[in-house]
């Protein structure tokens, strides 16, 4: 990206931001909430916590979560200590407009929201990222080069791969999460699943600067763990891969598996993130 271009992008994200309001919070936390508009013109819900750090991740959830899921809080607490956060709804999702498509536009919702961070003048900027979230996370990062470091759970190589498992115990664990949540932070408005997809074995290669740690369950009944381990093999920078023995889909690590998941993910941004 040349300088010009991305002094553009910074200009842009300062200008698509609206109606972004304070609220302070313990520990000297700031969080700032409102709306940011992508480059086709979706209004994108966003959270900003801020301790003052030089250092943000974002937060990019998976369908059919939104930013208020409480597994998703739990993943902005556990950043907290160590690095400013930005969370935010993906189209289709929350309190964001437009309808989902299932990774064929997300890319672009990825893409404002780093624009934002970089307008905001963080030295380094991470993402952590679930599932399909993951996906739009990938594409963006390999059209690129000012993300340092990235964390990606349960990441599909193509989305016609996806393996739908539906059979599988990890299928009633997220059931039996959504209920005794009362579906909060769930829920999807979506558009057609006919659209074109960039599929992240193919775009990951690209990425030539950000570190990546792919996570994945080995029960996982959407995305079984060949699915990281493709990516791994195909990924060109500093990478590393965990499977979890016993773990389920994407925010259901956080869930069952949150003290070794809080140390593989504090671990890499502390050796990466920097």
């Amino acid at each position: 990206m040349t300088a010009r271009l991305k002094l553009f992008f910074i200009a842009f994200a300062a200008l698509s931001l609206i109606g972004f309001f304070d609220a302070a919070f313990a520990d000297n936390i700031q969080r700032s909430s409102g709306i940011l508009y992508t480059s086709d013109n979706i209004e994108i819900s966003c959270d900003h916590y801020r301790r003052g750090f030089d250092s943000v991740v974002i937060i990019c959830p998976g369908f059919f979560n939104s930013k208020d899921n409480r597994w998703m809080r739990k993943t902005v607490d556990m950043l907290l200590g160590e690095y400013d956060v930005i969370i935010f709804d993906f189209r289709g999702h929350g309190k964001s407009a437009g309808k989902y498509t299932w990774s064929a536009k997300e890319k672009a919702d990825v893409d404002t929201v780093v624009n934002y961070a970089i307008s905001r003048g963080y030295k380094n900027i991470g993402i952590l990222a679930f599932s399909l979230g993951a996906a739009a996370a990938v594409n963006d990062a390999a059209a690129r080069n000012d993300i340092k470091s990235m964390v990606l759970i349960s990441c599909p190589s193509a989305f016609n791969s996806i393996d739908y498992h539906f059979w599988e115990p990890g299928m009633w664990a997220d059931l039996k999460d959504n209920i005794d949540s009362k579906w909060a932070g769930k829920g999807a408005r979506t558009g057609s699943i006919l659209l074109h997809k960039e599929d992240p074995i193919n775009s990951i290669g690209g990425i030539k600067d950000a570190a990546i740690l792919f996570i994945n369950g080995d029960e996982d009944w959407v995305i079984k763990p060949w699915h990281s381990k493709t990516l791994y093999d195909k990924t060109n920078t500093y990478k590393k891969i965990e499977i979890i023995e016993g773990g389920f889909h994407a925010e259901r690590l956080i869930q069952f598996h949150y003290d070794r998941m809080s140390r593989l993910i504090l671990d890499w941004f502390s050796k990466t993130l920097r």
